[in-house]
Order: C-alpha cells, then sequence, then structure tokens
C-alpha cells in the first residue's frame, strides 16, 4: 500500500505526518507493506511505483478531494514509474462518507462549544480548490451539503483558496459573525496557519473586528486520529471482496477495479 500525498518537502511537518501514518498502519496490519509517495518529496510518485512495478501495490491519495493531483498527476507520474500499470487507485480519503461523519463529529462538538458561550456561528468550510479541474472543490461541496443536513439550523457555507467563491470575499461577507472554520486541507501550513487567519481576522467595515473567542479553527485533516481508519477504509474497498463473494482471490479483486484513474465509490464502514 502506498499513502500518496502532495507533502511540502522533505522534512516538512506534512510529509513527516505522512510517515507516521504509515507507521502507525503497520501496526494495525502487520500482514500488509506500507509506503509513502508524495508530489513534493522523496520518494516521489513516480520512484515508488517504479521500485512496486508489477506487484499490483494500492495506492491511497492521501488527499482532500478528487481534483488536479488525485486525477491527473498521481495516475500520471504513477504510470511513468510502471507502465504497465499494475497499480490500484483507491478514492482519495475526502470522498469517503466516512470522512464526512469524521468532520461531523468535530464540527458539532465546536457548534456546542461556542452555544454554551450563546454564540450562534456561521460554519465555513474551506477548500483548496483549483480551476483546472472542476472536480478538486466537489469534495467541498458534498461535504458542505451533508453538514447541512446534519446542521439544519446552522448557515454552512464554502470558500476556496483557489477558485470562487473565495476565502477573502467570503470572510469578508460575514462581518465580525461568529464562525467555526473546518479546513478541508491535509496540512498545518501557511493555508491554515496564514491565510485562513488573515482573512477571518481583518477588520470590517468601520473597523470592526471579530472577537477572539468568536472564531475556532479546526486542525487539518493531517491531526484527525480518525486518519489511520480513513486510509484502511480506502484500503478495503479496493481489496475486500464483495459480500457473498469471499472465495474471489485478491488478484481477482484487483483485476476488477484497476484502473489509471482514481475509483469512485463510496464506503459505508471505518473498521
Amino acid at each position: 500500500m502506498i499513502l500518496a500525498a502532495h507533502g511540502a518537502g522533505d522534512g516538512s511537518e506534512a510529509n513527516r505526518s505522512v510517515v507516521w501514518l504509515a507507521e502507525s498502519l503497520r501496526a494495525r496490519r502487520p500482514g500488509v507493506h506500507f509506503g509513502c509517495a508524495f508530489w513534493s518529496g522523496t520518494p516521489t510518485f513516480r520512484e515508488a511505483a517504479r521500485s512496486l512495478c508489477g506487484r499490483s501495490p494500492v495506492v491511497v491519495p492521501i488527499m482532500s478531494s478528487d481534483g488536479y493531483y488525485a486525477r491527473i498527476r498521481l495516475p500520471e507520474e504513477l504510470a511513468k514509474g510502471d507502465p504497465s500499470r499494475s497499480f490500484v487507485i483507491a478514492p482519495p480519503i475526502g470522498t469517503l462518507p466516512a470522512f464526512a461523519r469524521a468532520l461531523e463529529t468535530r464540527v458539532g462538538g465546536a457548534l456546542a462549544g461556542m452555544n454554551r458561550r450563546g454564540l450562534s456561528p456561521i460554519v465555513l468550510l474551506v477548500g483548496h480548490g483549483t480551476t483546472r479541474v472542476r472536480s478538486s472543490g466537489d469534495a467541498t461541496r458534498s461535504v458542505r451539503d451533508e453538514l447541512a443536513i446534519t446542521f439544519p439550523r446552522t448557515e454552512i457555507l464554502a470558500a476556496f483558496l483557489d477558485e470562487s467563491p473565495r476565502l477573502a470575499e467570503v470572510a469578508e461577507s460575514l462581518g465580525d459573525r461568529p464562525v467555526v472554520v473546518a479546513p478541508m486541507l491535509l496540512g498545518g501550513g501557511p493555508h491554515v496557519l496564514v491565510d485562513i487567519k488573515t482573512a477571518l481576522n481583518a477588520p470590517r467595515k468601520g473597523g470592526a473586528r471579530r472577537e477572539a473567542d468568536a472564531l475556532t479553527i479546526l486542525p487539518p485533516i493531517l491531526k484527525w486520529p480518525e486518519l489511520p481508519s480513513l486510509a484502511l477504509a480506502a484500503l478495503d474497498l479496493v481489496t475486500r471482496p464483495p459480500s457473498g463473494r469471499e472465495t474471489r482471490e485478491p488478484r481477482e479483486i484487483l483485476d476488477a477495479v484497476r484502473s489509471p484513474a482514481p475509483v469512485g465509490a463510496g464506503y459505508t464502514e471505518v473498521p
């Protein structure tokens, strides 16, 4: 199994977190070899595929959406390292129904905390997005819609760093209203630590500022304790036989789902 992430360069907190994830999964699945691959870092997607060429590795995108890197760059680079395309690409973890449920729990806790202080916050999901691939923002929009069902009395909004509606524009429209921000972002780099805070803490018209206790920013995805279970959910989705077909050979299962592009099915249970 290859955990494929964008990364932020060798030695970065983001890359170290993915390496830690692989190590934690080895203890949970001792019969599986877990490795990592990065767009920005080593080994690269291409190098990881080359090292396992012909061994049918399952590649799990540790990514929040089925966007540019999951849909285009990852399969292209894997194919350069393994022209036989023996690899299987699982759905990105951010597209799994279990991902939305984990986020709902975190959002619910933050809302309850603000409600106890007499505040009625808006929930703002912040995705990266891109104009290159429309599907990049789909995961954020899908989770927004699910949260709207779970929390019908709370206004749920989505904003993006690299497509419309832009974070700065949405933040400006909120004025000084209390906000719970859910970053649909993997790491805690500049996007979370700088961009989001700057946009939400900027002074509004008339000089009004949001009170410190009226802004809650949830941890980025790489900080979630549910992350190992989400990675295993994606793995199991493409390796476990369907109900009633327990005698099916593992190779048959891989052949049935092998594709150079991410598989788009959902998942209903976190192990």
